[in-house]
């Protein structure tokens, strides 16, 4: 009697363990995976500080260089020019996509990729880019459509006088190339990656697996720093600029290994489990069966 009240609840027992088991390894694989996304999410963090940092030394060393000074007081432009070609040919120059050299706040020369026609553009640059040493986000409006590009304004002061004889800005251009995702993402071949302003995504993505493009769209629509997909995981947390929070954020798309890693571990345990439940059952039935014989 003691046997049959046994085996219903060694039974409801076993399901329990079975259910418990699927809920703790689905949660450590998932606590892993977001971990592996938070890993590259860091990663990249830290390549876009070293980038920004070396433009940012870069254009800075230009810009305090006297013989920038001495060329707008000369009205140099060709001088100019050749300097601004210079910065260029430097390390971290053939990343710069603007490079524009200002006069009592008018343009003055500039030595932009002709990739971008941006002539009717440039004083609303100037005027919209408010900060000196802080990169700013900026949208352009060129034709044929709008460009997003990050920004920072030196001053060019006067060794002799210390005020300000113009402006040197220079910054990149987000939504037309992959210059920038290419560095954040080197090396990473199972995640895709898309830079986001405001939600919206801007340029191409770097795709390094097939990925619907509506799983980009719905992890955006989200409003969600961490989730699940079909079978795929989303990490979208926003990029650190000056040292802050910025408007630009990285999207992250796992491919389909970090799913197929669930299913097999869950199988794995599941299996353990079931094993360790039947290995019990037949325990019990053994005792039960020598029980009856001997009766």
């Amino acid at each position: 009697m003691a046997i049959t009240v046994l085996l219903p609840l060694l039974l409801l027992l076993a399901m329990i363990l079975l259910m418990l088991t699927y809920t703790s390894t689905s949660t450590m694989v998932n606590d892993s995976i977001r971990f592996q996304l938070q890993e590259i999410n860091d990663r990249a963090q830290s390549r876009l500080d070293s980038y920004l940092s070396g433009l940012d030394n870069l254009l800075s060393t230009t810009a305090e260089n006297p013989k920038l000074a001495s060329i707008l007081l000369q009205d140099d432009r060709a001088a100019a020019k050749q300097q601004l070609q210079n910065t260029l040919h430097n390390s971290y120059g053939e990343y710069l996509d603007l490079l524009i050299l200002t006069r009592q706040n008018q343009y003055w020369t500039n030595m932009n990729s002709p990739l971008y026609l941006l002539e009717h553009s440039l004083q609303s640059l100037i005027t919209n880019t408010p900060y000196y040493n802080k990169w700013s986000s900026i949208e352009l409006d060129p034709s044929p459509s709008p460009l997003i590009a990050v920004i920072q304004r030196y001053p060019v002061l006067s060794s002799q006088s210390g005020q300000v004889l113009g402006s040197l800005f220079g910054g990149l251009i987000l939504n037309d190339n992959l210059t920038l995702l290419s560095l954040l993402g080197n090396g990473i071949n199972n995640t895709n990656l898309q830079l986001v302003l405001q939600d919206k995504p801007i340029g191409p993505a770097l795709i390094n697996n097939e990925t619907p493009p509506s799983v980009f769209n719905q992890a955006l629509s989200s409003k969600q720093r961490y989730g699940q997909i079909k079978s795929y995981y989303f990490n979208h947390q926003p990029l650190l600029i000056n040292g802050e929070p910025s408007e630009l954020s990285l999207l992250l798309i796992s491919d389909h290994k970090a799913f197929q890693q669930l299913q097999k571990t869950n199988f794995y345990h599941l299996l353990l489990a079931l094993v360790l439940v039947l290995i019990t059952l037949l325990v019990v039935l053994l005792y039960r069966v020598k029980v009856f014989t001997r009766n």
